[in-house]
């Protein structure tokens, strides 16, 4: 759930970077890989709090306009809400697992 909701975050600010750049001419719009394939990479010996970005940053598809800028607001739209619903299910499987803790020492009790 912590590297779930590490990636969502890394991942809203690329795509936050995308859209400030939307005007910006040459700009390429930019995502990051997948969560599994990050996730299968990742050293799980290590904290997942390190500055070190998570996942690897690759080009977004889309359609370049005359100027060179590749950003669609409409496609960073929908991988944005895709980040958030990341986001969200790492925070309910987190809650989820602090509540069976809880439960667990509460019951031993």
């Amino acid at each position: 759930a912590s590297a779930m909701a590490r990636y969502a975050a890394e991942r809203h600010q690329v795509l936050s970077q995308n859209i400030a750049n939307a005007d910006t001419a040459g700009f390429r719009a930019k995502d990051l890989e997948p969560f599994s394939d990050a996730y299968a990479r990742m050293d799980t010996t290590k904290s997942t709090s390190s500055a070190a970005p998570f996942a690897k940053l690759i080009d977004a598809p889309g359609n370049e306009k005359p100027n060179g800028n590749s950003v669609s607001l409409e496609d960073q739209l929908t991988r944005t809400i895709e980040a958030q619903a990341d986001h969200e299910t790492a925070t309910v499987l987190y809650k989820k697992t602090i509540d069976m803790l809880r439960l667990t020492l509460n019951s031993g009790a």
